[in-house]
């Protein structure tokens, strides 16, 4: 489905109506307020930096934004457009904290959300923003070549970390606690997908 430049996939939708089904804590839409804002905070700084964006892919995995050729953006520039992903976030955060006394719960929540979300993503793997910030300053520096390695190289170790960290966190929760080992689930794929490597 595509309404205009946004490509909306039909594994999102699957996701997002199961996720609305288990959700009886009331989390989902302070999750997709979080997300939304981070996506918001890239769209934002691409434009303010002269760049345009193509189209906006929503999918199961996570949303994309490719980037139209003209105008370019410099390393330099992709570096800054990375973060400002997780800094939309942060500043989110800080919000809600300024506003959770006299708001209530709620914004604890939306503050957890977010500071996760932007923590998540500074990780250094190639898949996420981190990793995208730190192959585009190494470019910017001369050393694409070794962005692109040390991108790598982040994913492999952050998904290991993360799986785990996972396995010894759903050991304890005797099987109850399982978000973590997805999360090194999932960067294990996309470090597999960005090697061009056939997950079995």
């Amino acid at each position: 489905m595509r309404l205009g430049r946004v490509e909306v996939t039909g594994g999102f939708v699957l996701l997002w109506a199961l996720l609305y089904y288990l959700d009886d804590t009331g989390i989902l839409p302070w999750a997709a307020l979080a997300c939304a804002l981070h996506e918001g905070g890239h769209w934002l700084a691409i434009r303010a930096l002269g760049g345009d964006v193509r189209q906006i892919s929503l999918t199961a995995c996570g949303a994309a934004m490719e980037l139209s050729a003209r105008p370019p953006l410099s390393p330099g520039r992709l570096f800054w457009a990375a973060l400002a992903g997780p800094a939309a976030n942060l500043l989110a955060a800080l919000l809600g904290g300024a506003l959770a006394s006299q708001l209530g719960g709620g914004c604890y929540l939306f503050v957890g959300l977010n500071l996760g979300l932007a923590g998540f993503n500074l990780l250094p793997a190639g898949s996420l923003d981190g990793g995208r910030a730190l192959e585009s300053l190494l470019a910017a520096l001369g050393r694409e070549d070794w962005g692109r390695r040390a991108a790598q190289l982040g994913g492999d170790v952050a998904a290991a970390l993360l799986l785990g960290a996972g396995g010894v966190l759903l050991w304890q929760s005797g099987g109850r606690s399982f978000t973590l080992l997805i999360a090194g689930v999932w960067m294990a794929a996309a470090a597999r997908r960005e090697r061009g490597w056939t997950i079995l």
